[in-house]
Parts: structure tokens; sequence; C-alpha cells
């Protein structure tokens, strides 16, 4: 049985969490302030501890940093995620929230190897994501294997490979370019973990997902009272990634005055917080990503010529996955597993009838679009068997594909056609709820479907599902 230490005051949304622990198994004791809890329990005892933020001073915070704790805020920010982070954290929730959300991150946090705390890896909501490599091995994977997270051994990609090792020695700025869902991220993570600054944080943000008058601040920082909403000042994520990596994902989507603020960050090393007189040195490196032709964007007026030669030093090519040949089957196999692990499936065999149609498929959306088909087939085909035309596959133009399947009847062994009717993700969802309700419950649907059951609900309300009817006795 696990040990968990709920630190929270006597009105917070985080004392319901006693009762939903408690009935999934976990021993819960509470109290009221850190400083309370260090008074009356070993907490080396707690295997985990969860924090409400409004009992969380900074002082209080650097006695339990070996400790594994969550913290839970009812005034989340980005900021906020940032800095509690950086001081131990290893997860950030905003409250209110749902047993199942609390649920799945204590079972995360608890199944987590321990990790030096002297290695800070922060992480924020949705749109950001924050790394740290906490490998201090010289052995790093080999890239092109599972364990590198980038897949691959088709010519193409082993150009690549060369190139990104001879990049990631050096502090050179990168440009990685590629169509859409065919890894830039990953990539710039090799680069990273790669360099000198694998030690230090690397920090990932897509561009395209802020909203262009917050940008500016997120990426650079504020003092207090630079506009409306700033009650204090903050450091930007340039300044979190002070002598580590920055990747800036979508770089074409970055707003005109923030690439201005940008250029000088790469041409002095110098940041600005908005509404500061002064400056601060930071020393970042500087990885970004795009699918657009930035120089027909330069042309345009679209992007600053002076910041795209100062982003153009090396550039990386991630091929496409039309492209790669044997290497679509073997990211299928490792995104089938993770797939059948995610919705709790058996493994069902790789046929050669399903990988041929792995690899008669295009796949304008690459290694996403394939991911998502997987997941598709896993979740619509029998327990145990994968049927090609549950991919759901379309063309560029949206039209069904013509896929091929092993024919269930014994006394047939041709493939048989079947002509798959365009649907959304949403169709999907509205199928195999009504095709499995009747012998699942919710919780079980909702495993199935990877959601929690109050994401259920809502989908339920959203695409009008109704409930299965149960017989009055």
């Amino acid at each position: 049985m696990y040990h968990v230490m709920v630190i929270c005051g006597d009105h917070s949304p985080l004392k319901e969490v006693d009762r939903w622990l408690s009935r999934n198994g976990f021993h819960v004791n509470i109290s009221q302030s850190i400083d309370q809890a260090i008074k009356h329990y070993e907490l080396d005892d707690f295997e985990l501890l969860l924090i409400d933020a409004d009992v969380a001073p900074d002082d209080a915070l650097t006695k339990i940093k070996h400790q594994t704790f969550i913290i839970f805020d009812q005034r989340p920010s980005l900021n906020a995620a940032i800095e509690y982070m950086s001081k131990g954290a290893n997860y950030f929730i905003p409250l209110p929230t749902d047993s199942d959300t609390v649920l799945a991150q204590v079972i995360a946090a608890l199944e987590k190897p321990k990790q030096d705390k002297s290695i800070q890896s922060p992480t924020t909501p949705e749109n950001i994501s924050l790394f740290a490599s906490s490998e201090t091995s010289p052995s790093t994977p080999k890239l092109g294997s599972p364990e590198s997270g980038i897949i691959g051994n088709s010519p193409a990609m082993h150009t690549l490979f060369d190139e990104l090792v001879k990049v990631a020695k050096t502090d050179a700025t990168v440009l990685v370019h590629g169509e859409s869902g065919t890894g830039k991220e990953l990539v710039a993570k090799s680069i990273h973990n790669l360099s000198k600054r694998k030690n230090n944080a690397l920090i990932s943000v897509n561009c395209a997902a802020i909203p262009e008058n917050l940008i500016e601040s997120e990426l650079f920082g504020h003092e207090k009272g630079a506009f409306t909403g700033a009650v204090s000042a903050r450091d930007g994520l340039i300044m979190a990634a002070d002598e580590g990596t920055l990747f800036l994902d979508e770089i074409g989507e970055l707003p005109l005055e923030a690439q201005a603020r940008l250029l000088r960050v790469l041409q002095e090393g110098e940041i600005r917080r908005v509404g500061a007189v002064t400056s601060s040195h930071v020393d970042i490196r500087l990885v970004t990503a795009t699918h657009r032709n930035l120089l027909q964007m330069v042309q345009n007026g679209m992007f600053r010529e002076d910041l795209y030669y100062r982003l153009y030093v090396m550039e990386l090519s991630v091929p496409a996955l039309r492209e790669r040949g044997e290497d679509i089957s073997l990211i299928a196999k490792v995104l089938l597993e993770k797939a059948c692990k995610k919705h709790d499936k058996a493994l069902p065999r790789y046929t050669k009838t399903f990988d041929a149609a792995i690899r008669s498929h295009q796949w304008p959306g690459n290694v996403r679009e394939l991911e998502n088909a997987l997941e598709r087939a896993v979740i619509l085909s029998p327990e145990g068997k994968l049927d090609a035309h549950n991919l759901k596959l379309k063309n560029r133009e949206g039209h069904a594909i013509v896929t091929k399947t092993e024919h269930n009847d014994a006394a047939s062994d041709t493939p048989s056609a079947f002509v798959i009717e365009g649907s959304t993700l949403d169709d999907y969802f509205k199928h195999f709820v009504l095709t499995h309700q009747h012998k699942m419950t919710e919780t079980q649907l909702a495993q199935s479907l990877g959601i929690s059951r109050k994401s259920l609900w809502e989908r339920r309300q959203k695409l009008n599902i109704p409930r299965k009817v149960t017989e009055q006795k």
C-alpha cells in the first residue's frame, strides 16, 4: 500500500483527494502546512506528497526538495508551473480537477524512476513542454533506435543522423525543416541531448499555440505593471533556458514585433523584459523549426530578413515518412505497441496484409497521421486482431481509400476489399461508444478510449450519444 501525504488548507479543493485515493487503496494523511507535516510525521515514510500551492511558500519547499511531490494550484499560470517545477515538483495540476486526472498523475509520479533533483526538469501546460536530460551516463541511445526517440534505418535518416551528430557538438543555431508531423521536435531534443548543454533544460515552445498578445510576455518576461494583469515581475521562457537550449517550433508564426526582440537576443546575448528599461545577459543555444518556406515569407514581408539569416546557420531537413521505405514498418510496430498499452489491449499479430496497407499509403500527415491511424485500428478491430480497413485512411482530398483486409471466412484465404466511408474522429468515437456500451461500463469505455469518465460524459453531451438503457426489474 502506498502512503500519500496531502498538504492543504481546510477549504482547499485538494481535500477531496483524500476520499478519491482512499477509495483506490492508498493510505492518506492530511496536514495543513509543510512545516506541520515535517513536525508531526517522518516524510520519508511517504512515497508522495500532494501540496496545495496556497500553503507552499518558497522557503518551505526547500525543506522537501528531496521528496517526490505534486503541486496543485487554484490560480494556475504558465510562469507558476515553471517556477514550481524548477523547485523540484514532479507535476503541476490546476485546481479544481477530477479524480481520474489526480489518480493518473499520482500513479505516474509513483512509477517514475527517482531522479536527481539537482537537475531541474520543469514543465508547462499544453502548448509548452520542457525537457531536461537527467542522463549523466556517457552512453547515449543510438540514433535510429526506439530508445533514442527517433526511429529509422533508411538512407535519408542516416544522412540526417550524420549531420545531427556534427551539429550537436557545436553551439550553432539550427533551423530544422520538414513537413508537419515528421518529428522536428524529436530532432531538437536529440540535438540537445547530444550537446554539452544536455544537463541543463531544453525548453520547447510552440509559437503557433500562444496568443499573439501574450507571446512577447511569455518568451521575454515582463515587469510589474507592464500591462493589465501584470501584478508581479516574471522571467520569460528564454531566461528559463539560460545555459540550456531553446527550441522554437513553428518559428514562422512568430509575430514581427517578437522577431525583432529575438534578433537582439541572438545578436547581443541580451534580453529585456516587456516594460523594462535595462537588459539582462542570457546564454542560450537556439534551435528552430518550421514547415513553411521562410525565404518566401521574407520576400512577402512576413518574416524579418535579418532574423532569417541569423537562424539559417545550419539547416537539418527531416524527410517525409513516404520517403523512408522500410522505416514505415519499423515505426508502425513501435506505435502499435504504444497504442495497445494506452488502451489496455493485447498486442495483435502484425500481418503482411496489414503492413501492405500501411506501406501503400502516402501519409501526407507523416508520423502523426500514422500514429492516429494505428490508434483507430487498435480501438475498432476485434481483440487480438488488426483489420486494415479500420485504419480509416483518406487521401489529400479527404476521400476514403480502399484498403484490403484478411477475410474472416475460413473458406477463403484471399484478401477482400472494403470501401471505407469518409468519417471524422467524432464519428469514430460515436461508433465505438454505441458499439461497445452494451457490454462495457462507462469506466471501461473511458479507459479503452484513453480519456476520463468526465471527458466521456462531455463528449456524449456534445455528440448527443444516448446512454444504454437499463431495464427495470
